[in-house]
């Protein structure tokens, strides 16, 4: 089966979007299943993969309004198992500031930032999944993931991955189509997506496709990061 590296339109977007969101719901209810069956290894890697499938709704939205020369790299990326796990602290520190409103935002980073990297989640994948040759003191160690124990690690990643995954909804081509009127208006040719996101947030709940709210820690976050007063 030949994988597809070309431009996506709307609806194919949109498809392809739900169709991520819903094969992470079912990642995540086998996670659950397994924990509950004391598979703790599997639980754990099983969780990390949900957490990648919904980490490809961005990218998928990237290639949609992406350009001819921005393809290639975004759809490798969409293939590529870290970079669809950048995004899960800032999914974390979202639902922190969500659900613990008192929080501060450099307290809800700090409680993030102790969370597994992009590289320590494919590893921890791969040791949960697959026996190998480790090495201590110099000398080779068979590893065999039911020898470890995976609870913790298992439960971590499993509630990691219902916050990345339960939050999100579907994208209708009506809205994402907003995002690309955006992207295609000369006066934003040139800038960086970041530069217009609150115009598109003004217009996508003029529209009715979010409520006014919905937006509020990523509006804040980006105004956090470019030193508004």
């Amino acid at each position: 089966m030949k994988q597809y590296n070309g431009p996506l339109d709307a609806n194919k977007a949109a498809a392809a979007m739900q169709a991520a969101r819903l094969n992470a719901l079912d990642l995540l209810t086998s996670a659950e299943l397994l924990y509950q069956q004391g598979r703790y290894q599997h639980s754990a890697a099983i969780s990390i993969l949900a957490i990648e499938e919904i980490g490809k709704l961005p990218l998928i939205q990237g290639i949609f309004l992406a350009d001819q020369s921005q393809l290639k790299s975004l759809w490798r990326a969409y293939r590529q198992h870290r970079a669809k796990t950048e995004r899960l602290p800032i999914a974390l520190e979202s639902r922190i500031r969500v659900n613990f409103p008192e929080i501060d935002a450099s307290d809800a980073r700090e409680v993030v930032a102790d969370g597994p990297s992009p590289a320590e989640l494919d590893i921890q994948k791969q040791l949960a999944l697959y026996s190998d040759f480790v090495e201590e003191n110099d000398e080779p160690v068979c590893h065999l993931p039911r020898n470890v124990d995976w609870q913790r690690q298992a439960w971590e990643r499993m509630w990691e991955a219902k916050v990345a995954v339960e939050n999100i909804r579907d994208r209708t081509p009506e809205e994402l189509g907003v995002w690309l009127r955006h992207r295609l208006a000369p006066e934003n040719v040139g800038k960086a997506l970041i530069e217009f996101l609150p115009a598109i947030h003004a217009d996508l709940v003029k529209e009715g496709h979010i409520a006014d709210g919905d937006w509020k820690y990523i509006l804040q976050h980006l105004s956090e990061e470019r030193g508004d007063a």
